[in-house]
């Protein structure tokens, strides 16, 4: 993507310098080739304003948001895994217990567990559903918010107008990216 951002901008820029008449012609040039360069490689910030808010509006902030999501649903995995493991653990002792009085001619259990037989029943537990409902819908949200972000990134990074100061306006419009056609 980068050799891409910068490739593409190269040429403009060369271009642009040939057609320079004065410094100032050539600095704007060189101003337009870095501001495209920010754009395109998805840097800049697309809204003034309240800096968290203007942080949730950028790629940095989406991607942000959703790995933070992953890293709860991870947690909350591992915290199912390992109760599971511990459960496991239990019933493995009692059994190995039954069987060892089992063999010594003693009935298999002599104490009743009331929460052997519960091993697993946690995992059945509406809150757990809800949380893994109520995190899949935020993952989902924040998924199509980046890919909202990503889209209107790739139509701004292909539709620059740029002003100068005589009045004269611009309209770059580059049909070569290859984050576009990522995202379809």
């Amino acid at each position: 993507l980068m050799f891409e951002v910068l490739e593409g901008g190269w040429d403009t820029l060369i271009r642009s310098i040939e057609m320079s008449r004065s410094l100032d012609d050539v600095i704007y040039a060189h101003d337009t080739y870095l501001n495209e360069i920010v754009l395109k490689s998805l840097l800049s910030d697309t809204d003034e304003g309240n800096e968290e808010e203007t942080k949730s509006n950028t790629v940095e902030g989406q991607l942000l948001k959703i790995l933070s999501i992953a890293l709860k649903f991870g947690k909350f995995q591992d915290h199912i895994f390992t109760n599971s493991l511990r459960g496991l653990e239990r019933a493995a002792k009692s059994r190995k217990a039954a069987q060892y009085r089992s063999e010594k001619g003693t009935w298999g259990r002599t104490t009743t567990d009331e929460n052997e037989g519960k091993v697993f029943y946690y995992l059945a537990d509406s809150n757990l559903f809800q949380y893994v409902d109520q995190t899949a819908k935020e993952f989902d949200k924040a998924l199509s918010d980046l890919l909202k972000l990503l889209r209107k990134q790739v139509y701004d990074a292909n539709h620059v107008v740029d002003e100068k100061e005589d009045g004269t306006t611009y309209v770059l419009k580059n049909n070569y990216d290859a984050l576009g056609f990522l995202l379809f």
